[in-house]
């Protein structure tokens, strides 16, 4: 009899550990952002952000990649933008207008990125088909990529880019944020 009481309180015990761990927050919802953020600060002005993406960039470690938030002054078709970025090792994902950033592949043998950025600017238009009067975008206002401080800027001295923002080299992919910036002549600056 004591064997099956100390049976029924195990599995009791058990059924509350496996309850207790599917509500936890650590099991049951992503990790949050670990504190890097890329992009303008709310409130940020132009200009403030400006100076910080430049001194973020000129402390950049030479030989040692990091993440960037590449801004172009104008949306850029993705001839456009796989031209300016060619030098680039890694392009992580782009940024339409305010819209939260689309991860990128890598290109596959035979493809090149402006493959890539079309090939997700068609995905996009798909998904807004049908949707009603519904503008699809049809160009780049910025990406996040990965390289180092010497290539990023190197890249960045290209006039169609307005600003580059870089995280220190420990930042990890998946854990900082990616908020939007407003350029001037933009909607909201």
């Amino acid at each position: 009899m004591a064997q099956r009481i100390l049976a029924i309180f195990a599995v009791v015990a058990l059924a509350g550990v496996l309850v207790f761990a599917f509500f936890d927050d650590a099991t049951h919802k992503p990790l949050a952002p670990q504190g890097d953020m890329l992009g303008m600060d709310s409130g940020e002005s132009f200009r403030d952000y400006t100076a910080r993406a430049e001194a973020s960039l000129a402390d950049a470690p030479a030989d040692q990649p990091a993440f960037a938030l590449l801004t172009f002054t104008q949306p850029l078709a993705p001839a456009e933008a796989a031209d300016v970025l060619e030098p680039l090792g890694r392009v992580n994902a782009m940024i339409i207008a305010l819209a939260s950033p689309f991860d990128l592949p890598e290109p596959i043998a035979g493809e090149t990125r402006e493959d890539v950025f079309q090939r997700q600017l068609d995905r996009i238009a798909h998904s807004l088909s049908g949707v009603g009067n519904v503008p699809v975008p049809e160009g780049i206002d910025a990406v996040v990529a990965y390289d180092t401080g010497t290539a990023l800027r190197e890249v960045a001295a290209d006039p169609a880019i307005i600003t580059a923002e870089v995280l220190p080299p420990d930042a990890a992919w998946g854990r900082f944020g990616v908020r939007p910036v407003s350029a001037p002549g933009a909607p909201g600056e």
